[in-house]
C-alpha cells in the first residue's frame, strides 16, 4: 500500500532542509510552527524512517532526509508543471522560484530580469541566494535552487550564455600602472595583488598561471566593495570581470588586458527539474550571449 503523502508535507520539509530550522520554514509558507512540525513527523511517520536530526536551533537532514529533499523537489517541481499545463495565462499562484547568483550578477543583471517577472507574476516568492560561482552551480546540481547565474557550469546541467564581459586591471589612480591603458599579465609578475575571493579567483589564477606571471598576493577579499577600497588605498591591484566594477571609480584606474580575455555566464540548472515559475523566469532572461559590456575605460 502506497504511502499518503501530502503536497504540504513535501513544501514543510524542503522549507526546513532549505531554512535549517521549523520557525524559519513556517514563516516562509505563512504557517504554524506547530503545523510545520506535525507536517514533516506525519510524512517520517508514513515513510517509516526519520527524514531530520533535531537540535535546539537548527535541523539537520539525515541520508534519508537528504534523498527525501531531493524527491521533494522533484515532486513538487513536476506538480508545478502540472498546474501549467492549462496554459501560461496563470498566475502561478503559490509558485516559489529559488535562483542563486555571483556577486556580479545579482547586482548588474538579476533585478532587471526579476522585475518583470515580478510584475507579471506577483504570487510568484522569489528568493535570491548570492555566492561564489562554485558554489552557485553546487546549489543547482544540489536541487537548492532552481536556476544559477554563474560562471562554473557542469556536464549534468542544462546551460545557456546570458552574459559576457571582460577581465580588466584595477589599480590606483596614484599607481605607476595607471599610466597604462593596456598591460599584459607577464607586466604584474611580482606586483602587489589583493586577489578576489568571490569565486573567479580560480579563473584569474589560471589566467595568471597560463601567462607566466606570479603577482605577490598580500590579501584575498571576498566583497567587491572592500576590494576595491582597498585598491583604491594603494594596498594592490586586482583583477575582475567588468560587471564587478564598483559604480563609484573615483581614485581607480581600470585598464584593459592584452590581449582581451573574457568572461561568459551561464544561467544552469538540472535537466527536466525546472517548475512552471522557473520556465516563466526564463522567458524574462535574454538567453543568448550579450556583447562585451565595455565597462573599462577606451583604449
Amino acid at each position: 500500500m502506497r504511502t499518503n503523502i501530502t503536497v504540504t508535507q513535501l513544501q514543510c520539509l524542503a522549507a526546513v532542509v532549505e531554512s535549517g530550522g521549523f520557525t524559519a520554514a513556517a514563516a516562509s509558507l505563512h504557517l504554524s510552527q506547530s503545523a510545520v512540525s506535525q507536517a514533516v513527523a506525519a510524512l517520517e511517520a508514513g515513510l517509516g524512517l526519520p527524514l531530520l536530526v533535531r537540535g535546539k536551533d537548527r535541523a539537520v537532514p539525515t541520508r534519508a532526509g537528504a534523498a527525501a529533499h531531493r524527491e521533494a523537489l522533484a515532486a513538487l517541481a513536476a506538480l508545478d508543471r502540472l498546474q501549467a499545463c492549462g496554459g501560461r495565462g496563470t498566475d502561478l499562484a503559490g509558485a516559489r522560484l529559488r535562483i542563486g547568483g555571483v556577486q556580479s550578477a545579482t547586482v548588474r543583471l538579476l533585478p532587471q530580469w526579476i522585475k518583470p517577472f515580478q510584475a507579471r507574476y506577483p504570487k510568484v516568492t522569489v528568493t535570491l541566494h548570492e555566492g561564489t560561482d562554485g558554489e552557485v552551480r553546487d546549489w543547482v546540481l544540489a536541487g537548492a535552487v532552481d536556476l544559477g547565474i554563474t560562471s562554473r557550469s557542469h556536464a549534468d546541467l542544462d546551460r545557456q550564455a546570458v552574459a559576457e564581459d571582460e577581465y580588466v586591471v584595477v589599480a590606483a589612480a596614484a599607481d605607476p600602472l595607471a599610466a597604462r591603458r593596456r598591460i599584459r599579465l607577464a607586466a604584474l609578475d611580482g606586483l602587489p595583488m589583493i586577489l578576489s575571493g568571490g569565486g573567479c579567483e580560480t579563473m584569474i589564477e589560471e589566467l595568471l598561471a597560463a601567462a607566466d606571471s606570479a603577482p605577490d598576493v598580500r590579501f584575498m577579499v571576498r566583497d567587491n566593495t572592500t576590494l576595491a577600497a582597498m585598491v583604491r588605498e594603494g594596498l594592490g591591484f586586482t583583477i575582475m570581470p567588468e560587471l564587478a566594477l564598483p559604480e563609484d571609480r573615483g581614485g581607480l584606474a581600470i585598464l584593459r588586458l592584452d590581449p582581451v580575455l573574457h568572461r561568459t555566464l551561464w544561467c544552469v540548472s538540472r535537466p527536466g527539474a525546472l517548475g512552471a515559475a522557473g520556465q516563466a523566469f526564463l522567458d524574462h532572461v535574454p538567453l543568448r550571449a550579450l556583447a562585451t559590456f565595455g565597462r573599462a575605460e577606451p583604449a
